[in-house]
């Protein structure tokens, strides 16, 4: 703060100084221009007059009363002359006009050296502001990195808590399975039994695992969402052919109404994943001999693919949960599956600008609606 004030004080100093030393010039040479004018015109006088020249020196520097003023005036108006167009006037003058300049230039170089000087604070002052902005934004987005690094160790930390504990019981059931069917104290059709039973749990096992793998990569951005024009009606056909199996053998028939045949913006593979991941579901959740129906509808920007079943519906406390990362409803204890499809599907939906939401159908079933946009 001292180093800049010394330099704006400085400027003007300087200015002030050079004015003072161009006065001091200007007065310098008056003097000098008065001395040479008054000893030639004492020369002049001394040479065109009779009076002795000690009496014309002694008379010229003598103090002029009242009667030398009365006597100049009545000469002037005699012989028609002016006094004050005397060397002696305009000598004056001249030092008077000096003076004067270097007095307005002074003031305007000041005045342009103080307007050079706000404008420079000014200028300061901007930066300085953008500074400020850019540290407060910088300032705010570590503040975010940070929050966000802190929900990622709490996601890690919940994840692992839960994966933990969804494979403790697969794996706890398998272990009891394996011993059983291994164990000689049993039959050979229980040993058969609990063999049947350990498979089962490994597929379940396996069934998870994948959908663990698939969320990871999902969050930690190693699958890509690449979106591109594709047909909805091919890309419904494709989620159908991929669980048909599965609703012949609990015969359920899945029937494709109301579908356009219009264009999507979507990651194709991704995509056919969720609508695939839904229709299964629905195919687990539906009793024998139902009918699950597929519909598609084209709306001012995007679409809306509606799947809806049979099977006992979703409560509505329970509506908002089934997303949740390994949740399982009540009527799930039955259903085999990890709690991880749901989840996958609506992290899919979303990164594609997307929604999913489910209703329960009267007089029963479920009816999930998932919104596509439309290819531009």
């Amino acid at each position: 703060m001292g180093r800049r004030r010394a330099k704006i004080i400085a400027p003007f100093l300087l200015i002030i100084f050079i004015s003072l030393g161009l006065v001091i010039w200007n007065l310098a040479k008056m003097q000098q221009a008065l001395h040479y004018e008054r000893v030639a015109t004492l020369g002049r006088l001394a040479e065109n007059q009779e009076t002795a020249e000690p009496q014309l020196i002694e008379a010229f520097n003598a103090e002029g009363t009242e009667q030398d003023y009365t006597r100049g005036n009545e000469l002037e108006a005699k012989y028609g002359m002016s006094t004050r167009q005397t060397g002696f006037e305009q000598l004056i003058q001249r030092f008077a006009l000096r003076n004067l300049l270097i007095i307005v230039g002074t003031f305007l170089v000041l005045i342009c050296l103080v307007i050079w000087n706000l404008r420079k604070q000014r200028k300061l002052q901007e930066q300085a502001a953008n500074l400020e902005d850019q540290y407060q934004t910088e300032k705010s987005q570590y503040e975010v990195l940070l929050q966000r690094t802190q929900q990622e160790d709490g996601q890690i930390k919940s994840s692992i808590t839960d994966i933990a504990h969804q494979l403790k019981t697969p794996v706890a059931s398998l272990k009891l399975s394996m011993d059983i069917a291994l164990s000689d104290k049993y039959s050979s059709a229980e040993r058969q039994d609990f063999s049947e039973q350990a498979l089962i749990q490994i597929n379940k096992l396996d069934l998870m695992l994948d959908g663990l793998a698939k969320i990871s990569q999902m969050e930690t951005d190693l699958i890509q969402i690449n979106p591109q024009n594709y047909s909805l009606k091919e890309l419904t056909k494709e989620a159908i052919n991929s669980v048909i199996i599965k609703a012949i053998e609990k015969d359920i028939e899945i029937e494709l109404t109301e579908i356009v045949d219009a264009d999507i913006f979507i990651d194709h593979k991704w995509t056919l994943e969720a609508i695939s991941n839904v229709l299964e579901n629905a195919i687990k959740y539906s009793p024998a001999n139902t009918t699950i129906q597929v519909t598609g509808k084209v709306l001012t920007t995007y679409v809306v693919v509606e799947i809806m079943d049979q099977g006992p519906g979703i409560s509505a406390a329970e509506q908002n949960k089934i997303y949740q990362r390994f949740y399982r409803g009540k009527n799930s204890e039955a259903v085999d599956g990890s709690g991880v499809g749901l989840y996958l599907t609506r992290k899919i939906v979303e990164e594609q600008g997307g929604t999913i939401m489910v209703k329960n159908r009267q007089p029963t079933g479920a009816n999930f609606q998932m919104t596509f946009p439309l290819a531009h």
